[in-house]
């Protein structure tokens, strides 16, 4: 009865697909605010450099509150449509809306000279926007592991909003680009900041309206099982369960991991000259992390979910070394940058999307491993700390970056139209480009590797895994025949 149970398919295919369009819906603005997010505020905005590193180190210690805080509010809820969907329901509105006001202050601004009153708009809109996100966030990911308590309906879901997510929210991102070097060049009769206020009004609404489909079209099937935890229950949970807190040291650990991104425009446009050439290079690895999705199922069976992460981080970390000694006198050619730039591209897609499903499928875990433990499920809690750690690597990341420029020479001019441009003049103490060149291959990821050491100490896998699950709903099952005795 138990293995039947264990094994039953819950999600179908519709509601599978439907999750991750959702998700690709809410990633379309989460994918143009941190991808753009220093072209947006530094070019467009107008605001300094030292503010926006200041904001991004702010919103990284608002968000080691807030979103514990929200994980709790979260596990209290109890409403007909479950403790998951009603936020589901209700925030795309408001995200959506703050996507377009954030993008839209350089437009709104355009006649304010005051940068006082410029960076105070930064700092009160890109609050509210990770307000509103977060509020979105967590409940999303917790519905991951309350959708079925079936493990293999759980990882196609996570399968298929990384996927999807993918596909649909990274559009905007390589279109942004494509039109940044356009208006950079001339070719379009409008600013920077009408630009980004057109993404933000695109973006916004489109992805409003597909995240929106988590709440409406999904369902919660594992009912919650303890009482209502508070804000300081969250910290305890986190102290409680040793395997999550392994994987949110490992992921904050590869907070490294992430600077070398924050580059990558700069280096195709300084060193290269053209940034949409990062389209080209991109393509190849685009196909192979879509690729990637389709043989998952079968690295599962034959490895754990720790051997998968550990294997592919140092083969691609091999990959990023062999391209940069390889680059290293030619990194201001796009004729041997471009290829070399996409063979990186196709094992960095590879490792990402393996990264992007398995470690989130482990936290999953960990939430069926405190249940097993202390008979309580808070998904809340669990993925409240996916959602702080994902958040505060992609703040961090931003943060050293930011704080790296005028380190690595880069200066801010202001531009015929009134644009703040970040210069890199050609001779300066410090050889800008090659260090760049080492910023968006190696030198992040061999760092990187320092993330998989609180793997060795991960032992949530294997027959000890099995046996927590089939436990589980075992326990489950006794306890809903007793209701209905009961009755």
């Amino acid at each position: 009865m138990t293995e039947n149970n264990t094994q039953k398919r819950y999600v179908g295919v519709k509601e599978t697909l439907i999750y991750g369009i959702a998700n690709g819906g809410q990633c379309i603005g989460y994918n143009l605010i941190r991808g753009q997010i220093n072209i947006y505020l530094c070019y467009a905005l107008g605001v300094e450099f030292k503010y926006v590193t200041l904001m991004m180190a702010i919103m990284t210690f608002w968000d080691a509150f807030n979103d514990p805080l929200m994980g709790s509010i979260v596990d209290k809820t109890r409403t007909r449509y479950g403790k998951l969907r009603p936020y589901l329901m209700f925030v795309p509105i408001p995200l959506g809306l703050m996507t377009v006001i954030f993008f839209g202050g350089a437009t709104f601004l355009s006649g304010v000279d005051n940068a006082a009153v410029k960076t105070v708009y930064m700092f009160v809109t890109y609050f509210l926007w990770e307000f509103f996100y977060t509020i979105g966030d967590i409940p999303f990911w917790g519905l991951s592991a309350a959708i079925s308590p079936n493990p293999e309906d759980r990882s196609r879901v996570i399968k298929s909003a990384r996927l999807i997510s993918g596909i649909i929210g990274g559009i905007p991102g390589i279109i942004m680009v494509a039109f940044i070097d356009l208006q950079k060049s001339g070719v379009l009769p409008f600013s920077l900041a009408t630009l980004f206020l057109v993404f933000g009004i695109i973006g916004g609404t489109i992805g409003m309206v597909l995240f929106s489909l988590a709440g409406f079209c999904t369902k919660e099937r594992v009912v919650p099982t303890n009482d209502e935890p508070g804000l300081l229950d969250c910290f305890r949970y986190l102290l409680k369960n040793k395997p999550l807190l392994l994987l949110t040291l490992s992921s904050l650990i590869g907070t490294i991991e992430g600077i070398g991104g924050n580059f990558t425009t700069y280096y195709y446009s300084f060193s290269l000259g053209i940034a949409s050439l990062s389209l080209l290079a991109g393509l190849p690895g685009t196909v192979a992390g879509y690729s990637t999705y389709a043989v998952m199922s079968k690295l599962e069976r034959r490895w754990s979910s720790k051997q998968i992460v550990t294997r592919i981080s140092f083969i691609h970390a091999g990959v990023t070394v062999v391209v940069f000694l390889i680059g290293c006198k030619f990194y201001r050619n796009p004729g041997v940058i471009v290829p070399l730039l996409a063979i990186q591209g196709v094992s960095s897609s590879i490792s990402g999307s393996i990264k992007a499903v398995i470690p989130t499928k482990m936290i999953g875990e960990t939430v069926d491993y405190m249940e097993w433990k202390t008979g309580e499920r808070n998904e809340g809690m669990g993925f409240s700390i996916l959602t702080f750690v994902g958040k505060l690597t992609g703040s961090l990341s931003t943060t050293i970056a930011t704080a790296l420029m005028p380190v690595l020479g880069f200066v801010q001019q202001t531009g015929e139209n009134g644009d703040v441009l970040w210069h890199l003049p050609e001779e300066g103490p410090v050889n800008t480009r090659f260090w760049m060149w080492g910023l968006v291959t190696c030198i992040p990821t061999v760092l990187g590797l320092l993330a998989l050491i609180p793997y060795k100490f991960y032992d949530l896998e294997g027959e000890k895994l099995e046996t927590i699950q089939k436990e589980i709903v075992e326990r489950r099952e006794k306890a809903a025949l007793a209701v209905k005795e009961a009755e």
